[in-house]
């Protein structure tokens, strides 16, 4: 579903704004949506303060696909179009419109201004245009398009926020509890640390950390986690180093519950279940043996996980691939039942 980021030097322009899509139009947009009164507050708090958060924000995003500019199809990383309800009299609903850049491009402004009236055409209610700016580049800040002819003078402008410019979202999120500000971090960890496996695993270490501190909700909690993770995206084998790294520090700090602790847990186990089915379906021969080996590999992966975080002796994995599904499925919910019991307060 994601495709692992490496160094390409000859890669084309298209193929490179298809590569930065690929690992962030999906976890922000996901991002905008789920803390969207919090993204708000965090990154445009002048809006924030005008809307009435006492009617739930409507998402409408799939309406902007006709929308979008001819020329735009295929390159926008994350649009989102929102009706809230604001505090000015008995105004009603007005229209947000955010747009994400993860990668500069010169046609930008002429997409906000062209997304910006079409939206307004269509809906005829007052709209606001905004621009996160999550790109690498501390130079390029586009927020106006403007054009003149004969006289005839086109200006438009819009408020922007650039990720870059955050300092040290992380200990904003320690001072405010803004769960946004962690996704903040997290884009930052992932835009500085592009060749350096090693230390993305230690900068999502260190926001992750955060989560148990804070007191969140524990569904704030799954939510931020697996966003952070989708950021800053690792390689199989630093993922492994990762989520040991992790394992460690939940048994040290004795922090997690255990529906919190199984999460991780899934992440790792289903890419060594997906592993496993593909040398086994090689092996075997074809969809049977590849789905039996996803089933198999998955479970070997889960129990093996829940071992080490309980310290106890590991099997070898060509031991456990030789059992039944069945028996696999029995010591799997055995062990998960025992960690739930460890861990209970």
């Amino acid at each position: 579903m994601h495709r692992r980021e490496v160094s390409q030097p000859d890669v084309s322009a298209g193929s490179e704004r298809a590569l930065v899509a690929a690992q962030f139009d999906a976890p922000w947009k996901a991002g905008l949506q789920r803390f969207f009164r919090p993204f708000l507050a965090f990154c445009f708090p002048q809006l924030h303060a005008i809307i009435d958060w006492g009617v739930a924000p409507k998402f409408l995003d799939k309406e902007l696909h006709p929308l979008a500019p001819t020329h735009a199809q295929g390159q926008c990383f994350v649009d989102l179009l929102v009706e809230v309800n604001w505090l000015k009299g008995t105004a009603g609903w007005l229209m947000v419109h955010v747009e994400l850049q993860a990668q500069p491009d010169r046609e930008f402004p002429l997409r906000m201004w062209v997304y910006h009236y079409r939206i307004w055409d269509r809906y005829q209610r007052p709209l606001v245009s905004l621009a996160v700016l999550a790109d690498a580049d501390p130079k390029w800040r586009p927020c106006s398009y403007r054009t003149e002819i004969a006289g005839c003078v086109l200006a438009f402008e819009f408020p922007t926020f650039k990720v870059l410019d955050c300092e040290d979202p992380a200990r904003a999120f320690e001072r405010t509890g803004n769960p946004f500000a962690l996704l903040v971090a997290a884009q930052q960890v992932a835009l500085r640390t592009k060749q350096d496996f090693a230390a993305r695993v230690e900068g999502r270490f260190g926001l992750v950390k955060y989560l148990y501190r804070r007191g969140l909700d524990r569904g704030e909690v799954v939510e931020l986690f697996r966003l952070i993770g989708w950021l800053t995206l690792l390689p199989t084998d630093f993922e492994l180093q990762f989520q040991e790294k992790l394992a460690t520090f939940e048994h040290t700090e004795s922090v997690m519950t255990a529906e919190t602790l199984l999460a991780p847990i899934e992440i790792i186990a289903l890419e060594r279940g997906r592993e496993e089915g593909r040398q086994e379906g090689l092996e075997e021969g074809r969809q049977k043996g590849r789905q039996e080996g996803r089933q198999e590999g998955n479970l070997i992966g889960r129990i093996q996980c829940c071992q080490d975080l309980l310290n106890l002796e590991r099997a070898g994995t060509e031991e456990l691939a030789g059992r039944p599904t069945a028996e696999l499925e029995r010591q799997l919910s055995d062990l998960e039942a025992r960690l739930r019991n460890r861990l209970r307060p």
